[in-house]
């Protein structure tokens, strides 16, 4: 399928491989897209630059990364990163209407056929398909046209500005800035019996508010003037700003033309330096929106489709598009008006640049076909054939599903300078990060599709490198298609999908293998070797300063990513049974402040007894700074210790062995990888069983269990 994707602040139409539906979603067949004048101008003149990418690394949800990355990998590896952010193709749109081709397990309202309004960023893209959850899909009335309800994003935006406002009947609010937002404002307000006042510096935009039920337009210079004639002297009842500007004098201007007790929202991307004498003086109320209302950037809203019960949340984001819809259909708001250029997908470039001009140009549609005489468009397909490697006798076909960070910087580039193998495909729910990595790493198709690969003879083994709560389903299929299995870690979120999982392997046939990499690190490799020289039972003692997430990240989710301790902390209890070639007998563990929500998922201590005497602690702790390094690892016994740091150096003290340091960080990623395509190829004993992902989920689930204080077996 077609997708405008930006690369480096420059607009391209690629094919990439149609998504796939997932449980609570709709594959929909886009008609109309929208592209605004505002977010999408910002995204290309700004997006995917270096500048973008240290104006990220600055956002403070960032910060402990980029300390973090530095500490490990060092600048040069930091530098990569960044090197790679900027390389990926980014999906712009956020607001399409089309009609809906497949459905996915439990998606309720909707069915094949149904005309849909769509929202949401990396849902609503510029592209012929788009998979969208239910709570962002919204049904289209059906005397509007889909060219119409491609404005339901955009439409939802200025219905919540205008909520957040509380207008009464008769009242007198300006709308400052009357790009699309703003018109669209303007005439909601007008919808809700209120008189407006529209500025904007551009001659276009005034008249065509005006013409579009305005009571007075005017310049930034003569607004001040305007209001006070609209509203004999006592000021506007409420302002939304609706402009966008990085300095404050739109904000700080809307606060000087309101009454007494006014309001002011901002919903545009504007400065808030805000000078206290009119906002105290008045006793204004001042007032954020955002986005499309209630929901938004709700995970549990958007993507898991729980919704708000509507006696508490009466407009969501979901009521506010279906609303908007309404007064679109009713003919109380008119959207073609403000259609500026209207192109084909393939004249994307055209459309964009028309919006870059700014000036009248507010809104540009993009056409994907038009969709009213087919009764349902076909389903498409989800592979795309790529240019790869020609094939060599003999070798192993190996394909990678998830393209996240460690199968990017890590697996994939392992593969490509492997001898032996090739890499058959490449998979990802994303179209155009499947295409963009399977190119870039010579695959010979990409998909959207896991299936697809399963069912490829050329597919040997493939390397499950996706999020936690998906390893067991891809897991035991691509086990039951007969392919070797490596899963990065966890093996699965549970002891009993663990046993599932090895069960099948052990039926099939089949190796299975866990991304358990630190067995591999040089250093470590080298710190077990003079362990083993320490006479009698060890005290190992493993801690990890994992660094803070944000509280909605993924990992933390139990039911995505099952927490970090599941999640990551397995690394962790591995490594001990590893060290030590013993099991653990016993399993005790406290949580920082078991009843502290900021680290019920992501701090614990646990401490291993094993059958030979020795003892491990492992403190995994997600409270900590990013400046200290992230793993520390020291072994006492028999009158010497060891010391493991961050697999930058080795220490010895009171044990025979050299010292050891390194520059570059390696945690055998590389090394792990090698040993399996090894393994498959018969080459080598596979030393990292799917056993050994079941122990680190057995102490993971025993000491969440026995978390909150110990307990004695």
């Amino acid at each position: 399928m077609k997708q405008v994707l930006v690369k480096g602040g420059s607009v391209c139409i690629e094919e990439v491989p149609a998504p796939a539906v997932e449980p609570g979603t709709a594959l929909v067949r886009v008609a109309a897209s929208l592209i605004s004048s505002g977010t999408e101008s910002g995204f290309l003149s700004e997006g995917g630059t270096a500048g973008y990418m240290l104006k990220k690394a600055s956002d403070p949800l960032n910060i402990e990364k980029v300390k973090r990355k530095l500490a490990t990998v060092g600048i040069k590896g930091t530098l990569e990163i960044v090197r790679d952010k900027l390389l990926e193709y980014q999906a712009p749109g956020y607001s399409t209407a089309g009609v809906i081709v497949d459905t996915g397990p439990d998606l309720p309202f909707f069915r094949v056929g149904d005309r849909v309004a769509c929202s949401g960023v990396g849902y609503a893209c510029h592209a012929e398909y788009n998979v969208v959850p239910h709570q962002l899909l919204t049904p289209i009335p059906e005397k509007v046209s889909f060219d119409e309800a491609a404005f339901v994003s955009l439409g939802a935006i200025a219905s919540q500005g205008v909520r957040r406002a509380q207008p009464g009947f008769g009242e007198t609010f300006l709308v400052s800035g009357l790009g699309l937002v703003g018109q669209l404002t303007a005439q909601i307000l007008r919808a809700a019996g209120c008189h407006v006042i529209g500025c904007d510096p551009v001659a276009a935009r005034r008249e065509l508010a005006a013409s579009l039920g305005a009571e007075a337009v005017c310049t930034p210079d003569e607004l001040e003037g305007v209001t006070r004639e609209q509203t004999a002297g006592y000021g506007a009842d409420g302002v939304l700003v609706c402009a966008a500007a990085k300095d404050s004098a739109i904000t700080n201007q809307a606060l000087d033309l309101c009454r007494q007790k006014g309001r002011v929202v901002v919903v545009g991307a504007v400065g808030m330096h805000l000078e206290r004498t009119a906002l105290y003086a008045n006793e204004l109320d001042f007032m954020l929106s955002c986005s499309y209302g209630p929901g938004r950037y709700d995970r549990q809203y958007e993507e898991r489709g729980l919704d708000y019960p509507i006696g508490y949340v009466r407009w969501t984001q979901g009521r506010n598009r279906s609303e908007f819809l309404r007064m679109v259909d009713t003919g109380r708001v008119r959207v073609k008006p403000l259609i500026s250029v209207a192109e084909p997908v393939e004249l994307a470039e055209k459309a964009y640049a028309a919006v870059l001009q700014g000036g009248a140009t507010l809104a540009a549609l993009l056409r994907y076909g038009d969709l009213s005489a087919e009764s349902t468009p076909a389903v498409p397909e989800h592979v795309l054939p790529l240019r790869g490697k020609a094939t060599k006798t003999g070798e192993t076909g190996v394909a990678v599903i998830g393209t996240g960070a460690i199968a990017t910087r890590f697996h994939l580039p392992t593969l490509a300078d492997l001898s032996g193998c090739r890499l058959v495909a490449v998979a990802n729910r994303s179209g155009r990060k499947a295409r963009q990595w399977g190119q870039r790493f010579e695959a010979a198709y990409c998909t959207t599709d896991y299936h697809d690969i399963l069912k490829d003879p050329g597919v040997d083994a493939v390397i499950i490198a996706t999020r936690h709560h998906l390893h067991k389903e891809m897991a035991l299929a691509a086990i039951a298609a007969g392919k070797h299995v490596f899963v990065e870690k966890p093996l699965a979120l549970t002891v009993a999908d663990c046993d599932e999982i090895c069960d099948a392997a052990e039926r099939q046939g089949v190796l299975l293998t866990v991304g358990f990499n630190r067995r591999f690190a040089p250093l470590a490799l080298a710190a077990k070797a003079s362990a083993q020289k320490l006479p009698g039972p060890k005290t190992l003692l493993y801690r990890c300063n994992a660094g803070t997430l944000p509280k909605d990240h993924w990992a933390l989710d139990p039911i995505e990513g099952g927490g970090r301790i599941r999640g990551e902390a397995v690394h962790f209890f591995d490594f001990a049974r590893w060290m030590l070639e013993d099991d653990p007998v016993s399993i005790r563990a406290e949580r920082m402040n078991a009843d502290h929500p900021a680290y019920e998922n992501d701090s614990l201590t646990t401490l291993l007894r094993f059958a030979g005497g020795s003892l491990a602690v492992i403190v995994y702790s997600g409270a900590g700074s990013g400046l200290l390094a992230k793993e520390r690892l020291e072994i006492f016994g028999g009158g010497a210790s060891l010391v493991l740091d961050d697999f930058k150096t080795l220490k010895h003290h009171g044990v025979p062995g050299k010292d050891v340091s390194v520059r570059r960080v390696d945690k055998g990623l590389g090394a792990l990888l090698r040993h399996f395509i090894a393994a498959v190829r018969g080459q080598e004993t596979l030393s990292v069983t799917g056993q050994d992902g079941r122990w680190a989920t057995y102490i993971a689930e025993e000491a969440l269990h026995k978390a909150g204080g110990v307990q004695e077996e």
